[in-house]
């Protein structure tokens, strides 16, 4: 089928500043014991973008759909917007594809993206007539001039940032499948993430395996490479079983274990927890933990209530 296209430019302004990310202008913090500095401080500032998106769509005569969409977002910002406030709580940014487009990629109040930037964004989806689709992503962010406020081990920091590539399966039978890369020019992976979900009719199983560069400025002194996994099973439609473990692959041990059984019904949901955390280190030991927890539902609880007993009535 041929291709149908059409553009579509998105005018958008958005603060930086405040808790949501979303809506003020303006954030006060107040700091002590800091040394450098100490005081309260108010801070405003804002973001404008432009931001351009050109789909392209066709059907196949199998009756998959097949959509390619360019993506290019140009941001103004004021430079220097960190201001010397301490950063405690904007040293672990994430780079995927929900931030790639995003006004500040920074998650707190802190520190904030500044300097004009231009994201750009590839991507391509099939959709299958029988409702599976694959998707692939790539994107990177240019900046005018590099503020700093990113580390390489980021894949945001300098000039140019790496390379972000994406690809997900959903749909497959039960089966989704993401694959995210941070990758630089020589193709070195800064950060990788591979996921597995299965879905069943009683069972869920999720399955990941993370890698991360060193960073010494997130106080990760050596790289990152863990094995995580988490299943769940309805043993009856009021008994639910889970079992979590992460494996550090790189030092060949256990990080951390879990095993939980809850019992659920249209009235409350009871979780008994058993808990084992093997690493430790000067300041963290290695600790068991036994939880208990009861929730009353119906009373404003967004957990869905299970089969009904006797509570009603």
């Amino acid at each position: 089928g041929a291709l149908a296209d059409h553009g579509v430019i998105f005018f958008r302004g958005q603060n930086l500043t405040d808790v949501s990310k979303e809506s003020a202008l303006t954030a006060s913090l107040h700091t002590r014991d800091t040394g450098n500095f100490s005081g309260t401080y108010t801070r405003a500032t804002g973001a404008l973008a432009v931001e351009l998106r050109w789909p392209l769509m066709r059907t196949t005569r199998g009756g998959a759909t097949q959509i390619i969409e360019p993506v290019a977002q140009l941001v103004w910002a004021p430079d220097n917007a960190a201001d010397g406030i301490p950063n405690e709580d904007s040293v672990l940014p994430e780079f995927d594809e929900a931030s790639l487009f995003a006004l500040d990629r920074l998650p707190g109040n802190d520190a904030i993206e500044s300097g004009p930037r231009l994201n750009l964004g590839l991507g391509f989806t099939h959709i299958a007539p029988s409702g599976w689709s694959l998707g692939f992503s790539l994107g990177r962010v240019f900046r005018k001039d590099d503020d700093g406020s990113f580390s390489a081990a980021s894949g945001l920091g300098g000039q140019t940032s790496d390379w972000l590539a994406v690809m997900r399966l959903q749909g497959l039978d039960g089966i989704s499948l993401t694959n995210r890369l941070v990758l630089d020019d020589n193709l070195s992976v800064t950060r990788g993430e591979v996921r597995m979900d299965v879905k069943r009719e009683r069972l869920a199983l999720a399955t990941s395996l993370v890698w991360l560069k060193a960073d010494p400025t997130e106080a990760r002194t050596d790289p990152v490479a863990e094995v995580v996994f988490d299943g769940t099973y309805d043993i009856t439609p009021s008994w639910t079983g889970r079992f979590t473990t992460r494996y550090d692959v790189l030092d060949e041990r256990a990080n951390s274990a879990g095993l939980s059984m809850a019992y659920r019904n249209e009235c409350l949901k009871v979780d008994l927890s058993l808990s084992r955390r093997f690493t430790s280190s000067t300041s963290v030991q290695a600790t068991t933990d036994v939880g208990l927890s009861v929730e009353l539902l119906g009373f404003g609880s967004s957990t869905r209530p299970g089969p009904a007993r006797a509570c009603r009535g």
